[in-house]
């Protein structure tokens, strides 16, 4: 398996603006600064992290820790997911193991053992009902939470998985990874639907957006990729300085406005807007990026990163770099 260090870092946006300033840190008090993932609540209002073999929770709005989810692991989360409704939570690790959590009671639902590999990558189904992760065994699973039973084994995968997905409808699902292929699956008889190949490298990073239509993709061959499904082919590819590792988009604007949020192995956060780039280098990799609800106007964004634990920071300035739009494919920036 190909090791990636994780990290994690919160981001406040005042504007798109290229002014320059201090970054202004708050830090959450995590055990471990090797954060490998962190979800959000349907609400907004508190961030799940991976800490060492446990999972923390704090408050968005004002840093603090509402709660420990420990005695489910063995060795580090790797991975963890909230369900749609908030009510449920899974993390899965290093020890083979996928917990589901009760997220209101803090209690063991169900644990999951019968995986060979390391947990890499966890979701749930839209309504609530399944469980989907990968493995570093090249495999993924579908289970039933309620009947505790695996419903199906993806086999097709030649490398480790690094990401799966459903669709908003959860009618279809996603799963890619080091084979360098994106393979789109029927979530109602499993039939393999369609294989993406574009990519040259590991793939790291999937999900659906524009009302399913659309597939964007990132990897350690720099590029992400937006995939048309109608025609199951790229829409548009950019290039980049290093390997993609992660991408968020908040669907409400990104059909809109083709803004997304993405982070890289040389520590770039980086948004892509419609009237241009925005960037902030910090010191780690960066693993997970996701954008905070805000009623404000205001960009916020939660980062993942190794070596710099959990924190948010707000007031930072962002480079502006600009994209000419005939060398975009190239993935050139032009300031």
């Amino acid at each position: 398996m190909k090791h990636l260090y994780s990290i994690i870092l919160l981001f406040s946006v005042i504007s798109f603006s290229s002014a320059k300033g201090k970054y202004k840190e708050t830090n959450f008090f995590t055990e471990s600064k090797f954060i490998y993932d962190v979800c959000l609540s349907k609400n907004g209002k508190v961030i799940i992290c991976t800490d060492n073999n446990t999972i923390k929770a704090f408050s968005v709005e004002n840093k603090k820790l509402i709660e420990s989810y420990t005695g489910g692991h063995r060795n580090k989360v790797l991975c963890v997911a909230i369900s749609p409704d908030s009510s449920m939570l899974a993390s899965g690790g290093s020890d083979s193991t996928v917990v589901i959590w009760d997220f209101n009671t803090h209690a063991v639902v169900n644990r999951i053992d019968f995986a060979k590999g390391k947990i890499t990558s966890i979701k749930f189904s839209p309504d609530n009902q399944f469980i989907l992760f990968g493995c570093s065994n090249s495999q993924a699973y579908l289970c039933n939470i309620k009947e505790q039973r695996k419903v199906h084994e993806f086999k097709d995968q030649q490398l480790d998985v690094t990401s799966v997905a459903f669709t908003s409808d959860g009618s279809m699902i996603a799963i890619a990874g080091g084979d360098k292929i994106i393979r789109l699956y029927s979530s109602v008889n499993y039939e393999l639907k369609s294989e993406l190949k574009g990519h040259t490298n590991w793939i790291r990073t999937i999900g659906f957006y524009n009302q399913d239509k659309n597939l964007i993709s990132g990897g350690d061959d720099k590029k992400i990729i937006q995939w048309n499904l109608s025609k199951h082919e790229s829409k548009k590819t950019s290039t980049h300085e290093d390997w993609v590792l992660c991408i968020d988009f908040d669907n409400s604007l990104f059909n809109k406005t083709n803004s997304y949020v993405f982070g890289t192995m040389n520590g770039s956060v980086i948004i892509n807007f419609s009237l241009g780039v925005y960037k902030a280098k910090l010191n780690s990799p960066i693993s997970k990026v996701i954008f905070l609800p805000n009623e404000t106007g205001m960009i916020e964004i939660a980062v993942a990163t190794l070596g710099s634990g959990l924190k948010y920071v707000d007031a930072v300035s962002m480079q502006a770099i600009m994209y000419n739009p005939l060398k975009e494919v190239r993935g050139k920036k032009y300031k």
